[in-house]
């Protein structure tokens, strides 16, 4: 039988009740909770008994249920210690290496994730079709790059970049200049089926030979793949740390702002004005500071990496008090996948852990364009849920790496486990 219509056989009719559920739009749990879930879209949610001939009751115990989580910046396919190494990564190897990440994330929790550089339509609809155990994949193919930009890791002596067929890190970016390159470009991601661009607007820690503090692509070039990006019904989504690559990409429309270490209060309040969104990664440079050298980042990349870990927490002090939406993001290889829950902790940091789940859930739902689809449990939404035995309100802590905490992971009506 094929596995989408296996999928569909175990998505049955469930009654949760006798627990808390988790409304994010609220600072405290909702006692009362009764949840009818039939063929992977929630029914109904009361908090009165509930009555459905013929639905399975799961008693909560008391526990509490809440959306699943969504991670905003991923790659599954950035499994090497280096990302220049995936030059020499078979892509059948990296995209196998890929589905023990992807089943990593979904037994942590989180079930859907945005991958924003590499990760493509063959993977996505691998996990549709059921091959995979992974969460909900959103995919924006290859970044666009400028020659020698945070997308462009060759090293100084190669100036071929090679092909699809032989080499993993060609899938990781596309390097274009130029407005008829960078169109061209746009277009061919668009075309294998994209739910939203990725450009690359400064330095970065990962790649080699960009200043930190470059400005990358010039204006004409950033509206132009915007453009194409609108026209077809899609995001543009930038790498910027820099505030003036921030500013120039939410002004020429860019929507959501990957990292933005260095934002300052003007460049928040335009994007406040704008809807644009921050989209913050704390976490991978904690654990480079923490590993160093073991972390596969060269001593320059390592140089950078404190420049922006120390400017992180700030990031998101500046977005917060300037009224800008602030998802969730990891960004981390495959070596330090298990600390995606750690980043949720880190962030508490500098926001409330009411506002840090809401990171996770309802503002990564909107920057999907997935509301009241995602990220809440209401009447609609496919049911993606969470049995978590504690209050998350109480302590983020609560996530780990094993999702020891989780009695129940539920994706579109299906259960990943289940220990009720």
């Amino acid at each position: 039988m094929p596995a989408h219509k296996r999928r569909h056989e175990m998505q049955g009719e469930y009654i949760f009740k006798g627990g808390r559920l988790l409304v994010p739009q609220k600072d405290a749990l909702v006692d009362g909770c009764h949840v009818h879930v039939r063929g992977g879209t929630i029914v109904a949610v009361s908090d009165q008994p509930i009555q459905a001939e013929g639905a399975q009751a799961i008693d909560l115990k008391g526990k509490t249920l809440m959306p699943g989580l969504i991670d905003g910046h991923v790659h599954i396919y950035m499994n090497e210690r280096n990302i220049a190494a995936l030059a020499d990564v078979n892509p059948t190897y990296m995209a196998a290496k890929s589905t023990v990440v992807l089943r990593g994330m979904i037994m942590r929790g989180f079930t859907t994730v945005r991958d924003v550089a590499g990760g493509d339509y063959g993977m996505r609809d691998a996990v549709n079709a059921g091959y995979v155990t992974s969460p909900r994949l959103f995919v924006g193919g290859r970044a666009i790059s400028q020659t020698g930009g945070h997308g462009d890791f060759r090293s100084r002596a190669n100036t071929g970049y090679g092909c699809a067929c032989c080499t993993g890190l060609s899938l990781f970016a596309a390097i274009a200049d130029g407005l008829p390159d960078v169109i061209k470009a746009t277009r061919e991601e668009l075309r294998r089926g994209a739910d939203h661009i990725k450009i690359m607007l400064s330095g970065g820690v990962a790649s080699p030979n960009d200043p930190l503090e470059s400005l990358q692509y010039r204006e004409d070039e950033i509206s132009a793949i915007v453009e194409e990006a609108d026209r077809w019904g899609v995001y543009t989504c930038a790498h910027a740390y820099l505030d003036d690559a921030i500013e120039r990409g939410v002004r020429l429309g860019v929507r959501t702002i990957e990292h933005g270490n260095f934002v300052s209060d003007a460049t928040a309040q335009l994007m406040n004005e704008k809807s644009a969104f921050l989209v913050p990664t704390l976490i991978v440079y904690q654990k480079n500071k923490e590993l160093g050298p073991a972390s596969g980042k060269s001593e320059e990349s390592l140089r950078k990496n404190d420049l922006v870990l120390e400017a992180g927490l700030q990031a998101l002090d500046t977005c917060k008090r300037n009224g800008v939406q602030i998802g969730y993001g990891s960004d981390l290889s495959m070596h330090t996948q298990q600390f995606q829950c750690d980043g949720l902790s880190l962030h508490a940091q500098a926001l409330s852990n009411a506002e840090v789940i809401r990171s996770a859930t309802l503002v990564n739902a909107a920057i999907l364009r997935q509301e009241g689809k995602l990220g809440e449990i209401v009447p609609g939404a496919i049911a993606d849920l969470l049995v978590v035995d504690g209050d998350p309100y109480q302590g983020l802590e609560i996530f780990d790496a094993e999702g020891s905490n989780l009695h129940v992971i539920m994706k579109e009506g299906e259960f990943v486990k289940n220990l009720l």
